[in-house]
């Protein structure tokens, strides 16, 4: 079954910007949430900001898309401006682990006092405005420092303000509810009246970007971002202006697996390969990619198609050095997918991979609408046709209901040319029904259509994550003063909450159990993402690779084939004897995820599977009856006992060992 998607655009105004890219620089109101299709140019608009003196922080959720983002923007300003290499260089700087490891064998030591400096002016001698691509954990950090250095009073949210002109997240539907603490508190401080009748502190506007939006609004204004400082920003589809993307056949294949699309579409592939153009395959799971590859690679060997012409993209091989995998494939993340022709990835290519010439796109439909959009948007870019053929079965459709009614929708307009906002609206149509049952709710007010909302929690983990820089001691005298007075309703019921648990810290008996419990739940606070702990997996040729351990656990048999061996500083890693491949487990026998998890009563740990019913066991533990040191604990202190199922319930962060414990993520709400 197939339909065309029509080539659509974007307006141009006389300057060359958008409407919406100018409003972008222009709009007066502080908080702005933006929607605009994928290759829009939502980051286009901050290049023109930082060309007219602006300062731009720019908050991206990986590193792959901050390095993407920075090496563009330094191309274009060197291109079109003319600026200098080592000037562009100087003023587009990228905040991630990756920067932190080159920083270090520069022989700078102290990461976070350097980047202070750096967000104060990276460079003041020349003119021209600056930018800074982070990832949020580097951000948050700085505002959370362990240390302070000798007479430092440490970076606040208040200096991040008064730094910058604009602060951008962008890719923000990608924030789970436990993240969005940092975004609230920029949008709460920057709108909020203040005691000098202005509106906000300092002078950063707060955008956040997406092309496919969580409806956020509701959130913002119950943590009380005033309604008349935020602006809800469109990019409106036209038939002429700008193109964004060509005719493209959007085709549905009902086949068991990726190789059988490949096998069934080669011909295709060797065309476009033939003509020097890029073909992407998109997996929904790393493991199928992993164990697919012999497949693949007898495959366009087939259509000859040389395996040097492949780059494989998914966090496990980005995580090493460029390098040829046993297969031939090309691997690391500092290669430029620009030099090959087909490339082989995971969900980790919808942000920040950009193809120079990719009109053909095979893949599977991701795990939910926003995905399948968001693979969608990367094909076929300015202006050219294109084709997306998507792997579907029976199995994918029991599990996603959406993907049904997309292969309704496209049955019933077998053949025909539809618009992209007729895709859109199919594919958020199970979100706007969600909202008080009322399909056309988000539609009254706006021109945006929704991909979900956050959930409750993320009111209440804004709350703590509040709390917790409260409790800093950069936080002191005006400072402190100021958080005070505009911190949500969410954070003064935890104080409540935190007051009422305090009971347990100041009894003798239980302490040590108490304070170890409350200090992990900040800890959680801190954690904005669901990312795990990662470990290093050294394959036979010596290929170094950094693993999510959940995933090793799960998909592999390593860490009970194999003996840990301790390195440097004592970090864990595992010597193969064979490629990663050769140690995947079959599907049936995956390990189910175990976690270890924390009371308040004991020190004594809890081990819970993680699924949706997390929360839930570990309330039931909590209330244990069986647990003598549980009973004696709900006798002698009864409202510390509640207050602390309370503080887990409302925020949905269980203080565990995993950086992970959320239930809202391990629920998969958002």
């Amino acid at each position: 079954m197939e339909l065309t998607i029509t080539r659509h655009c974007v307006a141009q105004l006389d300057n060359g910007l958008s409407p919406l890219q100018q409003a972008l620089l222009h709009e007066p109101r502080r908080v702005r949430i933006v929607d605009a299709p994928t290759g829009a140019g939502k980051t286009y608009a901050f290049q023109k900001a930082l060309l007219q003196q602006q300062r731009i922080l720019f908050i991206v959720p990986t590193r792959r898309l901050a390095q993407n983002i920075a090496a563009s923007l330094i191309d274009d300003l060197v291109k079109t401006a003319h600026w200098q290499v080592a000037v562009a260089e100087k003023k587009v700087q990228v905040w991630s682990s990756d920067q932190t490891a080159v920083l270090r064998e520069q022989g700078i030591d102290n990461i976070r006092g350097y980047r202070i400096r750096q967000m104060q002016a990276l460079d003041t001698t020349r003119s021209g405005g600056e930018m800074i691509i982070a990832v949020p954990e580097v951000v948050s950090q700085l505002l959370h420092r362990y240390r302070l250095d000798k007479g430092q009073a440490g970076t606040s949210v208040f200096d991040v303000l008064d730094d910058f002109d604009h602060i951008v997240f962008d890719e923000f539907h990608t924030i789970e509810a436990r993240g969005f603490g940092l975004a609230a508190l920029f949008a709460k401080l920057a709108s909020v009246p203040t005691e000098h009748g202005t509106t906000g502190y300092g002078g950063a506007k707060v955008s956040l970007l997406s092309a496919t939006p969580l409806d956020i609004k509701p959130t913002l204004l119950k943590l009380g971002v005033p309604d008349t400082e935020i602006a809800e920003l469109h990019e409106v589809i036209t038939t002429n202006g700008r193109a964004l993307h060509g005719d493209v056949c959007l085709r549905l294949a009902a086949l068991s697996d990726m190789p059988a699309v490949l096998e069934q579409q080669l011909a295709l592939v060797k065309e476009e390969v033939t003509h020097n153009r890029q073909v992407v395959l998109i997996y929904n799971a790393l493991a199928a990619l992993k164990r697919d590859m012999p497949t693949l690679v007898r495959l366009l060997k087939s259509a000859g198609i040389a395996a040097d012409k492949v780059l494989v993209i998914n966090s496990i091989d980005d995580s090493g050095e460029n390098s040829r995998s046993g297969y031939g494939f090309h691997t690391g993340r500092r290669q430029n997918p620009d030099d090959f022709n087909v490339l082989i990835a995971t969900a980790s290519v919808e942000m920040g991979v950009t193809f120079r010439a990719a009109n053909v796109m095979l893949m599977e439909p991701g795990f939910a609408p926003m995905n399948f959009l968001q693979r969608y948007g990367r094909a076929a870019r300015r202006g050219e046709d294109g084709t997306v053929v998507v792997r579907t079965d029976t199995a994918l459709e029991d599990r996603n209901p959406w993907l049904r009614e997309l292969n309704r929708w496209i049955s019933t307009h077998q053949n025909q040319h539809v618009s992209i906002r007729e895709l859109t609206e199919v594919l958020s149509r199970e979100a706007q029904q969600s909202f008080n049952g009322d399909s056309t709710e988000m539609g009254k007010t706006s021109e945006t259509l929704y991909f979900g909302s956050l959930p409750q929690q993320a009111i209440y983990t804004s709350g703590l994550y509040w709390q917790v820089l409260l409790s800093h001691k950069s936080s002191h005298k005006h400072r402190r003063a100021h958080l005070l007075q505009h911190q949500p309703s969410s954070s003064k019921h935890l104080y409540a909450l935190l007051k009422q648990f305090a009971a347990l810290e100041t009894d003798d008996y239980y302490r040590e159990a108490a304070v170890q419990w409350r200090e992990r739940l900040f800890a959680q606070a801190l954690n904005l993402r669901d990312i795990g702990t990662r470990v290093l997996v050294i394959e036979g040729d010596g290929r170094r690779l950094q693993v999510d351990r959940v995933w090793l656990e799960r998909e592999t048999d390593i860490m009970t084939r194999i003996t840990g061996q301790y390195g440097v500083n004592d970090a864990l890693y595992f010597q193969l004897h064979f490629e990663l491949e050769h140690y995947l487990l079959d599907e049936k026998n995956r390990a189910s995820r175990r976690l270890t998890v924390y009371v308040p009563y004991t020190k004594r740990t809890v081990e819970l599977e993680a699924g949706t019913g997390l929360l839930r066991e570990w309330v039931r533990h909590l209330q244990n009856q069986r647990d003598m040191d549980a009973e004696a604990a709900w006798d002698d202190h009864p409202e510390a006992m509640k207050a602390a199922e309370l503080l887990v319930s409302l925020t949905g962060l269980i203080p565990g060992n995993d950086a992970d414990l959320s239930a809202s993520t391990t629920s998969l709400l958002i």
